[in-house]
């Protein structure tokens, strides 16, 4: 029997509502995740629908784990049976099975990198005369995609839509998709074929959707499509914590659900079970100027206030952070350092707090900074493994046909363009002699060996074999920097010691995730991280840092016009959700001067700190 004793009558109020639309506004640290799993398994235990027939969608993969372990702990096997899944890896799932009809012509559709497609939108601009000047790489790549997302807010100039065509024609014959056609992509096959829309409309009969205030238009018309002839959809959001409208995300969808669904329930979660009485007092005083603001409210202790503490530079304030984390373990206010997050507006404010943090012999870990996932050797080693798994993964074969050298350097670029198999590898590599034959006969025979051990080959031991047997270990030995390459292929390696589900799995999700998952004892270091990384993390203490003008609110917000521009309220909505994150203890920093350039140049402490119930430290 489903136990709801421990949820709040609004909470219960959610799971138990019947069929139709219904949306859940959810503030910070009200348990949405508990009530999402709650509501599945009330519909599988009481209400009797088949867990087949219920999705749920989810922004990552992280949150998509935490769910399925709620499912697991509250219907055992039954919860697998539920399909939890990220929007691009459902919407991967459709286009590998529907790719033919979309007009690819591969028979494995590959994924490709945000780096890789960067480099392929920088090229077809370049052929098609696009003024880099005007048009910097990554802010063409981001308008891009909102472009091909069906963003309505967006201007299109004619050149965008040049190169949309160009692009998306480039990756269908390439036989791979990013992860903007992952979304755009199925909505064109349910236009273009509606029997396969009735089909999966007839296969989820409940769906239901989390972080609902971070869809951009593809999302939510995915959504209302999916839910249109049975009305069963559930949303999840809360409109102060929409972070991502640069890239398309609309509050609106939320704001105006009933508009779509005017028969759709509401339910507020505005009890915060997560932080302290300051804390939630701090976050209703800063959200308090934002559209459709709702105060929370909490039973838990008051706790301690908020501290400032106004540094004369960054490298002053990233030494307080260090000595404040060292006093806290010290005086045992926190049981070890894993306790602690450090969060920032910018990837830039890092470099101090992590030397600081050294300093004092700290351990910690970065998130989200592209040292694991982003090296060469990590992406290789990857590669060698996925094409292992799948032989037919061309985009794997095409990273790696030369790499180490083997005298297929002219197939490498030839691979890029055209979805070449490995059966194909040999003939192709004929044309070139005889040692790029042997070359490629040589890295045939050796995929498909470990191809064949790799069932029963856990994926650490894989990893071993086929470092050693490409020469690859061997070859990076033999580089300047060889030795700092090899240790992070041992991170990797006691990534894959942890694999659970299977290689296939593991390398699946990773292909949707911008980095790889938590290390061993990554649980017990201090984190630092973006805001935006920290979206949907709790931990007992909460370092803000860089809380001063020019970072929240960042400089560009100042900017109304172009790609990159982000509103006022957006920023405020940022600070919002770092404030939301302890569950006891914040702190603020802002600096008097930051090194900009060669130079540095006078700082004020933010417009979001005013009024605000907060103390100054010494």
């Amino acid at each position: 029997m489903l136990d709801l004793s421990r949820l709040s009558p609004e909470q219960r109020q959610a799971v138990l509502a019947g069929d139709g639309p219904l949306l859940i506004v959810a503030g910070p640290g009200s348990g949405k995740t508990t009530v999402l799993a709650a509501r599945i398994a009330y519909l599988v235990t009481c209400r009797r629908v088949a867990p087949t027939g219920i999705l749920a969608i989810v922004f990552a993969t992280k949150a998509k784990r935490a769910l399925q372990a709620r499912l697991g702990a509250l219907l055992g096997p039954m919860g697998r049976e539920v399909d939890v899944a990220t929007f691009h890896s459902f919407g991967l799932r459709l286009v590998r099975r529907w790719s033919e009809e979309l007009g690819f012509q591969a028979s494995r559709i590959a994924v490709y990198s945000h780096d890789e497609s960067c480099a392929l939108v920088g090229e077809l601009a370049e052929g098609l005369g696009i003024d880099e000047a005007r048009w910097p790489s990554y802010e063409l790549s981001t308008a891009l995609e909102r472009y091909r997302l069906g963003d309505p807010g967006m201007q299109t100039p004619e050149q965008l839509g040049m190169l949309a065509h160009a692009y998306e024609d480039t990756l269908r014959r390439r036989g791979v998709v990013d992860y903007a056609a992952m979304l755009a992509l199925p909505l064109q096959l349910f236009d273009a074929r509606p029997d396969v829309l009735h089909l999966y409309q007839d296969s989820y009969r409940h769906v239901l959707a989390d972080e609902f205030q971070d869809v951009c238009a593809a999302q939510y018309m995915l959504l209302r499509l999916l839910a249109e002839q049975h009305r069963n959809l559930v949303v999840v959001g809360d409109p102060l914590q929409t972070l991502y409208g640069w890239r398309g995300a609309d509050v609106r969808f939320l704001v105006d659900f009933r508009r779509d669904f005017p028969e759709a329930r509401v339910v507020c979660l505005d009890q915060n079970f997560r932080s302290t009485g300051q804390i939630v007092d701090l976050a209703n005083a800063l959200s308090a100027a934002l559209p459709y603001s709702r105060p929370l409210w909490t039973d838990n202790p008051s706790g301690e206030t908020a501290l400032l503490y106004v540094a004369a530079d960054e490298q002053t304030e990233a030494a307080f952070v260090a000595s404040e984390i060292t006093q806290l373990l010290a005086t045992r206010l926190i049981g070890h350092p894993g306790e602690v997050a450090v969060l920032y507006r910018t990837n830039q404010q890092v470099h101090e707090l992590a030397l600081a943090l050294r300093e004092r012999h700290l351990p910690y870990v970065v998130r989200g900074n592209g040292d694991r996932f982003g090296r060469k050797e990590v992406r290789d080693a990857l590669a060698y493994l996925r094409l292992i798994h799948d032989p037919g993964d061309h985009l794997a074969l095409s990273r790696i046909v030369n790499v180490p050298p083997r005298r297929l350097g002219c197939l490498a670029e030839l691979l890029r363009e055209e979805p070449v198999g490995l059966q194909q590898l040999p003939a192709l590599a004929q044309r070139y002699g005889s040692h790029a034959a042997a070359g490629a006969r040589a890295l045939c025979g050796l995929v498909r060996d470990l191809h064949t051990q790799s069932e029963e080959l856990p994926p650490a031991a894989l990893l071993d074999r086929v470092l050693e047997q490409s020469g690859y270990s061997a070859w990076l030995a033999g580089q300047r920097d060889g030795a700092a390459r090899l240790a992070h292929l041992a991170m990797l390696r006691s990534l894959l010691e942890r694999v659970e589900g299977g290689l296939g799995t593991w390398l699946a999700e990773l292909q949707l995730e911008a980095e790889l998952p938590a290390a061993p004892g990554d649980a017990r270091r201090i984190l630092l991280t973006t805001i935006h990384g920290a979206k949907g993390g709790e931990w007992r203490v909460v370092f803000v840092t860089g809380a001063e003008e020019g970072l929240l609110p960042h400089a560009r917000c100042l900017i109304t016009n172009g790609p990159g521009s982000t509103s006022l309220d957006e920023e405020l909505r940022v600070a919002y959700v770092a404030v939301t994150r302890p569950r006891e203890r914040l702190y603020l920093t802002c600096c008097r001067s930051r090194r900009r350039g060669v130079g540095s140049e006078k700082r004020h402490p933010s417009r979001f700190l005013r009024g605000l119930p907060i103390d100054r430290a010494a």
